[in-house]
């Protein structure tokens, strides 16, 4: 059995100078009809090559021999003789949930995914004399935790005997391939075009810059049909047409029928035939037409993306046609962009997930405790656990001493209430109805350290300033548990950023200046609005976009429900909703799915012509020019209770010379003195309202009794302004493109690190 001894130096095993890994790696990117595996041992790469072939390449394929099963190129071998027990493209089968037949017997998808895998790892134990548990296997790009696909591969990992696996989207890891000599910089857009055996991929990737080996996938397309496999296959059909010498016969049948898979090299000796028979230029013309549907997949990703071909700083060329100089040129003359060529395109993907998982080892996350200000609730529960069944008070929701929070059925099947033991507010909560939750679970979070009435503000304890664009910053938000803060600006980008870590966790580009950021009170979703019309909504947590929308009116405010089931987009002139998504699906909602305003709404002013609601957050109702009398104001208020009851929030209006203020408290209008506002933000849970204006600086009063608490200096003028949930931080977005966060509870902040937060400091960093 052989293998190649790289050592770290040459070409992508060079991890950029990243610590060798404690223990062996398998790495696989098993492709549709050929998978590449290496072992990584150190820093070094070693190939795995398949024992009947002895090519870097095996066939994504298995033999049933009616003892047991052949993978690779024996199964293939075998599989000429009897075609019935062969299987092949196996990752095919993994999202389809249903067995398959091979041989005398059916299968399930991941028996079969998970044979290929033991006899890679068996061989690469060999090569480390060693046992192998770690694996990290490539995935197609948007595989999300709950695609029935990933759980399938996970599974066969399992049955390989891979306890440790890690999942890494295959553009990200060709791009990885370049290793630090691909002379990209951080933010860059690499295009890359992956043409597969039997398929095409284009992926649009941004990087993250040198050493951080986890770079954003913004945009992905594959097309079946379009792979390597089919071109030969249309040059073999065109030179057999011909009569050309040794191309004579009939075509060959099955999915590896046809040359290319019987030689060692993975197929490239019968490329060089088909293109001297052919031709450069009549290879050319053949391949043309799949080289032409590839290149508008790119063109497509480009679009959805809203990204002009002069962004990409290169088109990265990889799998079984990624040297070809057929495609070479073809993506020259088509797309005009620069291309980057990497060592091995076909190994491409398997090299870069080894320099991923050098850079894995070196991943750690510290416990997280709770924010200042936050209190998270447990409960003793019979049996040690029980299914949580009902949440009586969801988040942003205020609740009394005694009161029911939620119902949990324990083993026995009776149930438990859940009461506070102290009245508060509720954060987040962090399991879901019907989850199994635990004894000395954190079930959710409520805000505490409100400010007492009358006792003033105390003076903050920390204070951070982040540049976190590279223009004015237009747009900031807390989450609903006070751990990440979005902002958006006038260089038309959007971030969320880990107030814990001060790292950037997701972004996005939109086509022009951010007018509004929101976060989903029950999902790690972000929404930004821009005054193009444009949207966007990035999972956090996965790090990537879920939707974008390009049709809005320009400007304009978002908001979700209460239970996260709806996003709503209100009219820049704040009189309506452009339009509602269901957040499960993100279809857009039709005018007959609502009788009336939909439930969970956040509204804030109810305008009296009865027509409709503002559906906006107080921190983006519009300044009125003309209106100053506090009767007025209250008789709205009063509609405004009548109509919303429960669902009421603080209604904020601002006029040039002073602001009212209702539905923060059930006892009448409150008057508060401050003059030529231009964006304010509150907070019932802390008592807090939060205003800026041009040379004034942030301004804080109190939501008791309209006493100015505090003035807070800024370097520039703030532009707009968020307080987090619980009242525990406030910030401040800049026209200088920097963030301003202060830490208001006399408590430390804990989950915030200190080199973000010290007290009485001024950080300027960019995470």
């Amino acid at each position: 059995m052989k293998t190649e001894d790289r050592g770290a130096a040459s070409g992508p095993a060079d991890t950029g100078g990243g610590a060798a890994v404690e223990e062996p790696v398998l790495c696989v990117d098993m492709g549709a009809t050929a998978t590449r595996a290496a072992l990584l041992i150190g820093t070094r790469i070693r190939m795995l090559r398949d024992p009947d072939g002895s090519a870097a390449d095996w066939p994504t394929a298995v033999f049933a021999d009616g003892t047991g099963l052949l993978v690779g190129r024996a199964a293939v071998l075998r599989g000429r003789e009897r075609p019935e027990a062969l299987r092949g493209e196996l990752p095919g089968d993994l999202g389809r949930r249903a067995r398959v037949r091979a041989g005398e017997r059916s299968w399930l998808p991941d028996e079969l995914v998970g044979a290929l895998l033991r006899v890679l790892r068996d061989q690469a134990e060999t090569i480390a004399d060693r046992p192998v548990t770690t694996a990290l296997l490539t995935v197609p790009a948007g595989t999300g935790a709950a695609d029935p696909w990933r759980a399938g591969m996970l599974s066969a990992a399992r049955r390989a005997g891979l306890t440790t696996v890690e999942l890494l989207a295959e553009p990200v890891a060709a791009t990885l391939a370049l290793g630090d000599a691909g002379g990209l910089r951080d933010g860059d857009l690499v295009l890359v075009h992956d043409l597969g055996g039997s398929t095409f991929t284009a992926a649009l990737v941004r990087m993250r810059g040198p050493g951080r080996a986890d770079h954003d996938v913004l945009g992905r397309l594959t097309l079946d049909g379009c792979g390597m496999r089919d071109i030969e296959g249309a040059a073999q059909a065109t030179l057999r047409a011909d009569g050309a010498p040794g191309f004579a016969g009939p075509a060959a049948d099955g999915p590896w029928g046809h040359p290319a898979h019987s030689d060692a090299d993975g197929g490239q000796a019968y490329r060089d035939r088909l293109l001297k028979a052919a031709g450069a230029a009549r290879f050319a013309e053949i391949a043309a037409h799949f080289l032409d549907r590839a290149a508008a997949c790119c063109e497509e990703v480009l679009d959805t993306a809203r990204v002009e071909p002069g962004r990409v700083a290169a088109v990265l060329p990889v799998g079984g046609g990624g040297g070809s100089p057929v495609v070479l040129g073809h993506l020259t003359h088509r797309l005009g962009i620069p291309v980057r060529a990497v060592e091995r395109p076909l190994h491409a993907v398997v090299r870069g997930a080894c320099v991923r998982a050098v850079y894995s080892a070196r991943r750690t996350a510290r416990p997280r405790r709770p924010a200042a200000g936050a209190v998270p609730l447990t409960w003793d529960l019979p049996g040690g656990r029980g299914v949580l069944v009902e949440r009586r008070v969801e988040a942003g929701a205020a609740f009394a001493e005694g009161e029911l929070l939620a119902r949990v059925r324990v083993p026995d099947g009776s149930l438990h209430q859940l009461v506070a033991d102290a009245g508060g507010r509720i954060t987040a909560w962090h399991a879901a109805v019907d989850d199994e939750v635990f004894t000395g679970d954190w079930l959710l979070t409520v805000s505490a350290d409100r400010p007492a009435a009358g006792a003033g503000m105390p003076a903050p304890t920390g204070r951070a300033v982040w540049r976190t664009h590279a223009e004015a910053v237009t747009a900031v938000a807390f989450s609903p548990d006070g751990r990440f803060l979005g902002t958006g600006g006038a260089d038309r980008s959007v971030s969320v950023w880990d107030l814990g870590t001060g790292g950037e966790r997701a972004s996005a580009e939109l086509d022009d200046d951010v007018t509004a950021v929101t976060f989903s009170p029950t999902r790690p979703l972000a929404a930004a609005r821009d005054l193009a019309g444009g949207l966007v909504v990035l999972d956090h947590e996965q790090e990537t976009p879920v939707f974008v929308e390009e049709s809005l009116s320009e400007g304009g405010d978002l908001v979700f429900t209460d239970d996260g089931g709806l996003l709503v987009a209100v009219e820049p002139d704040r009189t309506g909703f452009d339009a509602v998504w269901f957040t499960d699906t993100w279809k857009e909602a039709e005018p007959g799915d609502f009788d009336s305003l939909p439930d969970g709404i956040p509204p804030v002013l109810v305008l009296l012509d009865d027509e409709c609601a503002t559906l906006s957050s107080p921190s983006f109702w519009r300044i009125l020019e003309e209106f100053d009398d506090q009767d007025d104001f209250a008789r709205l208020a009063d509609a405004y209770d009548d109509l919303f009851g429960a669902h009421a929030r603080p209604t904020v209006l601002a006029t040039p010379a002073v602001l009212f203020v209702a539905g923060h408290r059930p006892d009448g209008v409150l008057k508060i003195p401050a003059r030529g506002v231009t964006f304010f933000a509150c907070s019932s849970a802390a008592g807090l309202l939060a205003t800026c204006a041009p040379a004034a600086g942030v301004t804080v009063w109190s939501l008791e009794d309209g006493r100015l608490l505090r003035t807070l200096p800024v370097e520039d003028d703030a532009l707009c302004l968020a307080i987090a949930p619980d009242g525990s931080r406030l910030a401040a977005g800049l026209s200088d493109g920097t963030t301003v966060i202060w830490t208001l509870t006399r408590t430390a902040a804990p989950a915030v690190a200190d080199s973000v937060f010290r007290s009485d400091e001024r950080q300027e960093t960019a995470p």
